[in-house]
């Protein structure tokens, strides 16, 4: 219960334990810059309390769904030409960054979602965009089951 409580607090991670398993969802804001896909050192921090927890109970081999998340905002660089690339790169290079943590390939897979999940409405009826809600729909989610 302790495991990321500073984060907790902070709003920048969520977590729920359900049916599907456990479900840890972090604040892209926490994690990245806007358009990027390098997550910081800090999610490095966060990331590595999060394997140690995982390989803590290692006699279950837990799969671990990766997801990645935009809003609606477009992006179209070389590197990612739509929010769909971006979605997909952010989540694996935190497999990648699992795998080297000693998590097995076997147990990960990544999806980038772009912004077809949204948590909240990106725009209002009017079609004005809601910065609040844009900001919380950038997201990873890991799903542990």
């Amino acid at each position: 219960d302790s495991l990321l409580s500073d984060e907790k607090r902070s709003g920048s991670v969520s977590i729920a334990q359900g049916n599907e398993g456990i479900v840890m969802e972090f604040s892209s804001s926490a994690f990245y810059e806007l358009g990027k896909a390098e997550f910081n050192p800090e999610a490095g921090a966060i990331l590595g309390k999060v394997t140690g927890a995982i390989k803590g109970i290692d006699y279950y081999k837990f799969q671990i769904d990766i997801e990645g998340h935009t809003d609606n905002i477009p992006i179209k660089s070389i590197q990612f030409p739509s929010n769909w690339e971006l979605s997909v790169s952010r989540a694996t290079n935190i497999v990648k960054f699992l795998i080297g943590e000693g998590i097995g390939a076997d147990r990960l897979k990544a999806a980038g979602y772009a912004d077809t999940k949204p948590k909240l409405p990106n725009t209002d009826s009017a079609g004005t965009a809601i910065p609040e809600n844009q900001a919380r729909n950038r997201r990873i989610v890991l799903r542990i089951h």
